[in-house]
């Protein structure tokens, strides 16, 4: 048998009719999302995929791909890659295991730090119908860190309506609004988050504090997040949404400072970023919450989210 070269393609295109063809190691919604033509055209054009974050593997003396992974990543022309996500692997298992070292390889040079898995409600990384794509992470060096409910759905009229908000929200003043940095910091303590807990185990508290709201200002502008306070003035936790031109919606952050939680305001605020969205014109809402935090799980079930997908988070 000849040896297997490892090549990038050499152009946008190439790449696209690459990604469009691979084969699905593990079937769900997102799985086929991101082989289609507008998800492609449009990632490949704003720069979160690149024919330098696809990875494919073919025999030397036969040019025909054998699989592919891919990445996606930050729209900044210098920014790093974020985390491994599309998974094509070759039917050998040998020749997966070797693809998928590679492309971890030079992902983790270039600042990859995660890997994801979209699967089917329910799955987990451990489950016998992902081996196929488990085994070859694993060997690669990759672990779970955890298994998260995925929500993307075309909203109903009034959802979130049968869950009136008492709060008060407010927007920062901006990134440096004493309030923000003070609201977050209460957020962090005993998070239920896996991945800001790991951060605190690594990093510290304060560090992992600054670190945790740098990246949620850098990710999105301040102006979609919401300070929540109740009727005497306290802050109680604060909610981030947006909204995208193509009407993608995200809920991407909604946490209750620790002094306030056990009361429903993880519900009001979850009812109230769902309003706000579907009122400017969201057609589809997405979000995740990890499987272990349990009361923000109940919060998606109770403001009527219906989850459609397992995503599972994998680190170094």
């Amino acid at each position: 048998m000849s040896a297997l070269q490892f090549f990038h393609p050499a152009s946008a295109e190439e790449a696209i009719a690459l990604l469009a063809a691979s084969p699905l190691s593990v079937d769900s919604p997102t799985q086929r999302r991101i082989r289609g033509a507008t998800h492609l055209r449009d990632t490949f054009g704003s720069g979160r995929r690149r024919p330098a974050w696809v990875w494919s593997v073919r025999y030397a003396d036969d040019p025909t791909p054998l699989g592919v992974v891919a990445a996606f990543g930050a729209d900044a022309p210098d920014d790093r890659v974020f985390v491994l996500d599309h998974f094509g692997l070759p039917s050998d298992p040998g020749v997966a295991r070797a693809l998928v070292a590679h492309a971890t390889a030079e992902a983790v040079a270039a600042g990859a730090d995660e890997a994801g898995i979209f699967a089917p409600t329910g799955a987990t990384f451990d489950d016998t119908a992902l081996a196929r794509l488990a085994d070859p992470l694993r060997a690669a060096g990759w672990r779970l860190l955890v298994e998260r409910r995925h929500y993307e759905f075309e909203p109903a009229a009034g959802l979130g309506d049968g869950v009136p908000t008492v709060l008060f929200l407010d927007p920062p003043t901006g990134p440096d609004d004493p309030r923000l940095a003070a609201c977050h910091r209460e957020v962090m303590r005993d998070t239920l988050d896996a991945h800001d807990a790991e951060l605190i185990e690594r990093a510290g508290f304060e560090q992992a504090c600054r670190e945790s709201l740098a990246f949620l200002l850098d990710s999105d502008p301040v102006g979609c997040i919401r300070l929540a306070t109740d009727g005497a003035g306290s802050l109680v936790g604060l909610v981030s949404g947006r909204l995208m031109s193509s009407g993608r919606a995200f809920v991407l952050f909604v946490g209750v400072c620790r002094d306030h939680r056990g009361r429903g305001f993880g519900r009001e605020l979850l009812a109230w970023q769902t309003r706000e969205l579907i009122d400017s014109g969201a057609t589809v809402l997405i979000a995740d919450t990890d499987n272990t935090n349990l009361p923000m799980a109940r919060a998606f079930a109770d403001v009527g989210w219906p989850q459609t997908e397992t995503r599972i988070d994998l680190v170094r």
